[in-house]
């Protein structure tokens, strides 16, 4: 069944500029990012500032979720906060209703699957209990090292179990019924891309006739202190793919539930079709974990691939995106790949840059992107890339940097991640 066509027909985005759709692309349109400048406390002394797109708060039992499995989540957790598994529920409930995709819950043969990216679910919630415990247990002096050990074991049992990334699906599917056949996957910042794959592989596998590919991240004072002490955060709060002041990047929250399935379901039930997915190119480099290979061409290749999965030759590209997160040698190490396949400053592709608007979601970046891509695709409409007065005339990339109504039909989005995890994607719009 491999000749088996996969198509995008739901999305259910929650970023800093908006929840939904609908609230994202008016954003986009009018050119609005979600950026604020955030607290972090480590103590009740001065806060750490920090520039964030931080997500939008929403309520899940407003998106007619289950109480009663909203409850059973509560009572697992032993908690009522649990931000990560929040998000990621809202998302894959605005990406259903988006779908209209019909399905009996409690039917375990229903062939719905998922396809779930986190960098690291529930870690930084993690990461501050255990500070916070172990100081408490720590701070009134001395303690023997059995009862230390114990009474710290009995605090983290199932949090810690809990950071088990099937225990993230195993939640999402209980939640909404969903009994297909179900990945997670965790390949840096290129995850949405691998995603994205792996679902089109299932439905053309026979695997499930439909799957949700979604993910979520948000930030903490953890990742924010690592990035930065990595120097590659940007201390305005402004991402500058490409230009000649760029100097990093800056976190954005949230993520993006997306609905893919065959083509022949779609046009049985009279779906709306965003794209089709045509298909995508990976390698994984293996050199370093946060520079990537400058001296080779992995990257290229990956676009190369993509474009013969996909069928297409270059020129039939209308928009390219980018990964763009801002970095100097990232972004040169990503104009050489698009140089070496396209051409310097070629007026096709038009090449675009979206994390200006939402920041970068780390691992679900490339989801949320590609929810963005569909509506661009639906409206031929062309965000232009924010924050970019002088490109580097050394990197050779024309950037659309004002907005622009254009008929495009076919899209690639590229990604390279921590680790050397490289990817591209391409979609075509169906007339």
């Amino acid at each position: 069944m491999d000749n088996q066509r996969v198509v995008v027909t739901g999305i259910g985005p929650i970023a800093a500029i908006g929840i939904g759709k609908k609230e994202v692309w008016n954003s986009i349109i009018k050119g609005k990012t979600g950026l604020s400048l955030q607290e972090y406390f480590i103590d009740d002394k001065k806060p750490q500032l920090f520039y964030v797109h931080k997500a939008k708060d929403f309520n899940l039992p407003d998106l007619n979720i289950d109480q009663a499995a909203l409850n059973d989540i509560c009572a697992w957790k032993e908690e009522k906060d649990w931000k990560d598994l929040k998000y990621l529920l809202g998302v894959i409930k605005l990406a259903l209703d988006d779908s209209k995709l019909a399905f009996e819950p409690k039917d375990s043969k229903n062939k719905i699957g998922l396809v779930l990216t986190h960098e690291n679910p529930g870690l930084d919630e993690f990461y501050q209990k255990v500070i916070d415990e172990s100081y408490n247990l720590l701070k009134n002096g001395s303690i023997p090292k059995e009862k230390y050990f114990t009474d710290f074991f009995g605090k983290f049992q199932k949090k810690a179990y809990d950071l088990q990334t099937f225990m993230f699906i195993f939640h999402a599917a209980k939640v909404f019924g969903l009994h297909g056949y179900s990945l997670f996957i965790n390949n840096a910042c290129a995850s949405g891309l691998y995603a994205l794959e792996a679902a089109a592989d299932i439905i053309k596998s026979g695997k499930c006739k439909a799957v949700i590919a979604a993910g979520v991240d948000l930030t903490s004072i953890f990742k924010l202190l690592w990035f930065k002490g990595i120097g590659m955060y940007a201390e305005d709060g402004k991402i500058k793919p490409f230009a000649k002041e760029r100097n990093g990047f800056v976190f954005g929250e949230g993520g993006v539930g997306i609905v893919l399935e065959s083509l022949e379901s779609a046009k049985k039930r009279k779906a709306r079709i965003y794209a089709e997915y045509l298909g995508g190119g990976f390698n994984l480099e293996g050199w370093k974990v946060t520079i990537p290979d400058v001296t080779g061409d992995s990257y290229k290749n990956t676009v190369l691939e993509a474009l013969k999965k996909a069928k297409l030759k270059k020129e039939k590209i209308d928009l390219l995106i980018p990964h763009g997160v801002g970095t100097s040698v990232t972004d040169a190490y990503e104009a050489k790949a698009i140089t070496d396949v396209f051409g310097k400053n070629k007026p096709k592709p038009l090449i675009t840059v979206l994390k200006p608007y939402i920041g970068h979601n780390l691992g679900s970046c490339c989801l949320l992107e590609t929810a963005i891509l569909m509506l661009a695709l639906e409206n031929s409409f062309i965000p232009p890339t924010l924050n970019v007065k002088d490109a580097d005339p050394k990197l050779g990339i024309d950037l659309v940097t004002a907005a622009k109504k254009s008929k495009i039909k076919t899209i690639a989005k590229m990604a390279c991640g921590f680790a050397g995890y490289n990817a591209c994607t391409v979609f075509r719009k169906i007339n």
